[in-house]
């Protein structure tokens, strides 16, 4: 009965190693120099809210956290933009195993998982993407603590992006991702803060 056991737990002890994850350590902080930062534009946050602003301050926020600097705020946004968007989608990690439908099925494997894939994305749809990343980029940055404010949705457009029908350019990503950094590292809003 012993030997049972042992043989047991060692199985168990193969399967569980087997599917550890390994840890990967975060990257490291980038640094700005006080003149990469004052190149930076701030954009524009005051505005008379409309009821239809309010209406739509489930789409059109911001953020930001008192005593943060800019290194810090820059690192939490590029994390949280990288969960939010659903890196691997847009990066060609939709499919679990890439080729699988060719290499098993030939060339007609290949073509109905390409019309899979497209009747998916026409069920899943952009508006579900955009929603599900603002949802994301929410819980992450309120997780970090900071906090959430309304925006007129021209103002939010001038310094942030969608993406629904695919991953923007760094180049777009990038300006954006800096001016949100210095937004939630800034001045704190005199606004109403919503809810995270």
């Amino acid at each position: 009965m012993k030997l049972i056991w042992i043989g047991a737990l060692a199985l168990f002890g193969t399967a569980t190693i087997g599917n550890a994850q390994a840890i990967k350590s975060e990257p490291p902080m980038r640094l700005f120099t006080a003149e990469e930062m004052a190149k930076i534009e701030m954009p524009e946050l005051r505005f008379e809210a409309t009821p239809a602003d309010v209406d739509d301050f489930e789409k059109y926020f911001y953020f930001h956290r008192g005593d943060t600097s800019f290194d810090e705020a820059y690192a939490d946004i590029v994390e949280c933009d990288s969960l939010a968007s659903g890196i691997s989608y847009y990066a060609g990690g939709g499919e679990p195993y890439p080729g699988y439908y060719a290499t098993q099925y030939g060339i007609g494997g290949a073509i109905g998982g390409a019309i899979g894939s497209a009747l998916a994305d026409a069920i899943f749809g952009s508006a579900e993407r955009r929603k599900i990343r603002r949802i994301n980029l929410r819980n992450c940055m309120g997780f970090k603590e900071y906090q959430r404010y309304g925006l007129s949705g021209d103002l939010w457009k001038a310094f942030n992006f969608e993406e629904g029908h695919g991953r923007k350019g760094d180049d777009v990503r990038e300006v954006s991702l800096l001016q949100q950094a210095k937004v939630a590292s800034g001045e704190k809003p005199d606004t109403e803060v919503l809810e995270p």
